[in-house]
């Protein structure tokens, strides 16, 4: 993790230690850097940690995910990362 980023990874790390606790259904959305891009529907999703090689993707694809994640219900309780 690079040092400059270490306080907003840490606040981050506070914020997920809150909600997984949490008794109502939540999906903690982790996407690499956001790139203003059309989206194109094709993208990785990994359970844990980014999808390797995956260093940013589109803020439209990940509305697509999110979108397909409240419609589908799927990745309950998960925390899972996208990427290209």
């Amino acid at each position: 993790m690079p040092r400059v980023l270490a306080k907003q990874f840490a606040d981050v790390r506070a914020m997920e230690d809150v909600i997984r606790p949490c008794d109502l259904d939540w999906t903690l959305v982790r996407p690499t850097r956001l790139v203003n891009r059309p989206g194109t529907g094709r993208y990785r999703v990994s359970p844990d940690y980014s999808p390797p090689g995956g260093g940013k993707i589109a803020r439209a694809d990940v509305a697509h995910f999110i979108a397909a994640v409240l419609t589908e219900d799927g990745w309950p309780r998960a925390a899972p990362a996208l990427a290209y």
